[in-house]
């Protein structure tokens, strides 16, 4: 799925998941995002915005769009600074996108020796493995603009870009990671440790998956470790 053909702004999401209150309709806060989101030009820019977040943050996790249910965002936004959300916010927006998930891959194969990349070259792979269409050029724009925004990377011109210094990530972080890669990507209660997709953590400083399951066992998860096998099974504790 494409899907992803508009930047977002972390701001933007954590202003708004500040504001829901469980229960209500999604249409109570259509005004309120286009005065949170007043940069962006047109009635029909903050529909697309707007579509992307509800759809991520809301939608994905819950069964129907009549109501916004309670989830784990909207819970850590009301304790949780946008600085120690931000790098879960990033990793949603990842899981939710194929598109993400590609460019990422790309962006780390055609680095050079100062973590510099070319745009031109992510086009040229998106094109040959999604077709030459207007929204597949439009997505890497997107996505490399929502890459500046959380401060990963920076433009040096208008097709060269420099990857910054990695978001720092805590044992709560990689915890909370797991129990959405397995309940809103996965849709699974087993996870196993062996098989996360690696652009999935790309953006993030090294992740210590193995300590951290060890770290919660029988808290958030059962970990099971045998010959070959490393799997965390939600639901415990």
């Amino acid at each position: 799925m494409i899907g992803l053909d508009r930047p977002l702004k972390p701001e933007w999401i954590y202003r708004l998941l500040n504001m829901i209150e469980p229960g209500t309709p999604a249409s109570d806060y259509y005004q309120a995002f286009n005065d949170i989101a007043q940069e962006l030009v047109g009635k029909e820019g903050k529909r697309k915005v707007r579509t992307i977040i509800f759809r991520s943050f809301f939608y994905s996790m819950q069964s129907t769009a009549n109501f916004i249910e309670t989830n784990p965002f909207i819970t850590w936004a009301q304790t949780r600074s946008l600085p120690d959300l931000k790098p879960l916010l990033l990793a949603k927006i990842l899981m939710d996108y194929s598109v993400t998930r590609f460019i990422t891959q790309k962006i780390s194969q055609n680095m050079n020796g100062d973590n510099r990349f070319s745009s031109s070259i992510l086009q040229k792979k998106m094109v040959q493995e999604y077709g030459d269409r207007d929204v597949v050029r439009r997505s890497v724009r997107s996505f490399l603009h929502t890459l500046h925004h959380f401060g990963i990377i920076s433009p040096l011109d208008p097709q060269t870009f420099v990857l910054g210094p990695k978001l720092q990530i805590s044992d709560e972080h990689l915890r909370d990671f797991l129990i959405l890669y397995g309940r809103y990507h996965l849709y699974s209660s087993t996870i196993d440790l062996s098989h996360i997709d690696a652009s999935l953590l790309f953006y993030f400083e090294k992740a210590d998956l193995l300590h951290v399951a060890q770290k919660y066992q029988g808290k958030d998860w059962e970990y099971i470790r045998d010959a070959g096998r490393r799997v965390v099974m939600l639901g415990v504790g």
